[in-house]
C-alpha cells in the first residue's frame, strides 16, 4: 500500500486522531497546551539530534505524530463555540424564559409548511453582546416574508436548546446541529420582528445579492415551478424550495450529488478553465496564468453560490490540485490532498464529522488510490469503449472507498454524494 508510505498521511491521521478524542474526551486547553509545548520542545531536540544520531529518526518520528496528535486537539477547541465564554450559552437562564434578543441574519435555509428559516449570527441579549449562531423560524403568513441575508433583526422570544434523539438509531438533529456550531433555535413570527434600518453588509451579504441577482435572471426565462426550483439547486445549490418527491426520484436514481453545488461543479469549472486556456503554451508564464484563472474562477464560483461550506471545501480541495499541476507535482497527489484536508480542518475540524466532507475525501483518495489498479485489468483498444472503460473504473474505485460510509449513515449500497 504506497498510499500508506506517504509521511504527510500519518501526519494527518495523527491530526484527525486528535480531533477525535478531543470530540469525545473533551480535555482541557491548559493541559493540552502543556502537552503540546513539550512535545514542540522534544521535536526540536531529536531534530537536530537525528542529524548526527539516525538511530533517533524513530523517536523524531513518533514525537511529529504526537505533535500533530496535540494540534489536532487544540484546533477542535479553538474552534468549540460552546467553550468561549462570550457564547450565549454562558448567558444566564439562557433557556428558561424570553429575552430580548439581536441577530443578524447569515444564511437562508431550507424551510418547511410552516416557516422560513436563517442562520442567524446573535448581538446581544438583553442589551448584552453575545456570540453564537442560531436558527431562526420565521412563521409564514399571506403576505412575504422580506427578511434577506445581512438584515439586523430584534425580537422578544425564548432560545430553546437543541433537542436530543428521542429513540434508539434515530437521526440526531440536535447532534448535527451541535457539530455546525448551533445550539438554539427561536420560532417568532413576522410581527414579533423590528429589522434594524441599517444591513451589515460583509461578505455574506453580497455573496447573497449576487445570488438574488441570478435568480431574478433565472426567473425571466419562464420555468415552471418545478423546473425553476432544479435549475436554482443546479446552479446555486438552493434545494430549499424543491419537491419531496422530486430529491426522492434523484436519491433512487443515484443522482444527488448532481443537486449539491460541490466538487463535482467545481471540477466542471476548472475542466472547462483549462480548455478555454488550452492554446496558452504550458511554459512557466503559461502555467501561472492558468492557475490564476483557476484560482479567480473558484473564488467567484465560491461567492455566487453563497460560500456554503461544501463548495469553499471543493474550492480549496481544487485550488490545491491547481497548484500541484503548476508545480508539475503530478506524482504528489496524495500529498496535494493532505495538505488540503489539514487545511481545511486546521480552521474548521469540525467538518470531519461532516458526512459530505467523508464521502468527499474517501472518494477521491479512493479513485487516486485504486483507479488506476482498476484500469490495468483491462486496455480497451478502441478509443471510445477505453474513454468508456475509464469512466467506468473511476465510479467502481469511488463506489469501493465509500461502501463502508453508506452502509453507516444511509443503510444501502449507493448514494449519490457531493465530491
Amino acid at each position: 500500500m504506497k498510499v500508506l508510505d506517504f509521511p504527510l498521511i500519518k501526519i494527518t491521521i495523527g491530526f484527525i486522531l486528535g480531533v477525535l478524542v478531543c470530540y469525545y474526551y473533551k480535555p482541557t486547553i491548559p493541559i493540552t497546551a502543556i502537552v503540546l509545548i513539550f512535545n514542540l520542545i522534544l521535536l526540536l531536540i531529536l531534530y537536530f539530534s537525528s542529524k548526527k544520531n539516525k538511530n533517533l529518526n524513530l523517536f523524531f518520528g513518533i514525537s511529529t505524530y504526537c505533535t500533530s496528535f496535540c494540534i489536532g486537539i487544540i484546533s477542535l477547541l479553538v474552534n468549540t463555540d460552546s467553550l468561549q465564554k462570550a457564547n450565549y450559552l454562558y448567558f444566564k437562564k439562557t433557556f428558561e424564559k424570553p429575552h430580548t434578543i439581536t441577530c443578524t441574519l447569515r444564511e437562508k435555509i431550507k424551510g418547511n409548511d410552516y416557516s422560513d428559516r436563517f442562520i442567524a449570527v446573535i448581538n446581544s441579549i438583553d442589551n448584552k453582546s453575545y456570540s453564537g449562531k442560531i436558527i431562526v423560524n420565521v412563521q409564514k403568513e399571506k403576505s412575504a416574508n422580506l427578511l434577506i441575508t445581512g438584515n439586523v433583526i430584534r425580537a422578544k422570544t425564548v432560545l430553546q436548546a437543541n433537542s436530543s434523539a428521542k429513540n434508539p438509531y434515530q437521526f440526531d438533529y440536535g447532534k448535527y446541529l451541535s457539530n455546525k456550531q448551533i445550539y438554539a433555535q427561536i420560532y417568532i413570527s413576522q410581527s414579533e420582528i423590528t429589522v434594524n434600518k441599517k444591513i451589515k453588509k460583509d461578505i455574506w451579504f453580497y455573496a447573497s445579492r449576487l445570488n438574488t441577482r441570478i435568480v431574478k435572471n433565472l426567473e425571466k426565462a419562464n420555468f415552471n415551478k418545478a423546473e425553476m426550483n432544479v435549475a436554482m439547486a443546479l446552479i446555486l445549490g438552493q434545494q430549499q424550495d424543491i419537491s419531496a418527491d422530486i430529491i426522492q426520484d434523484y436519491q433512487y436514481s443515484g443522482a444527488t450529488h448532481v443537486l449539491s453545488v460541490s466538487g463535482l461543479h467545481v471540477g466542471f469549472i476548472m475542466l472547462f478553465i483549462l480548455f478555454i486556456l488550452k492554446p496558452i503554451p504550458n511554459t512557466r508564464k503559461g502555467s501561472f496564468i492558468k492557475l490564476m484563472a483557476i484560482l479567480i474562477s473558484l473564488g467567484l464560483f465560491a461567492i455566487v453560490s453563497g460560500l456554503s461550506p461544501p463548495v469553499l471545501r471543493s474550492v480549496v480541495m481544487f485550488s490545491f490540485i491547481a497548484i500541484g499541476n503548476h508545480l508539475r507535482r503530478s506524482t504528489n497527489t496524495y500529498h496535494t490532498l493532505l495538505v488540503s484536508v489539514l487545511l481545511i480542518l486546521l480552521f474548521e475540524p469540525y467538518f470531519l464529522f461532516d458526512v459530505g466532507f467523508q464521502l468527499s475525501y474517501i472518494a477521491l483518495f479512493s479513485i487516486v488510490w485504486l483507479q488506476p489498479l482498476l484500469k490495468n485489468i483491462s486496455h480497451p483498444k478502441n478509443k471510445i469503449v477505453n474513454y468508456l472503460w475509464e469512466a467506468l473504473t473511476v465510479s467502481f474505485a469511488a463506489q469501493i472507498g465509500t461502501f463502508p460510509i453508506c452502509l453507516y449513515y444511509f443503510h444501502q449500497f449507493f448514494q449519490g454524494f457531493s465530491l
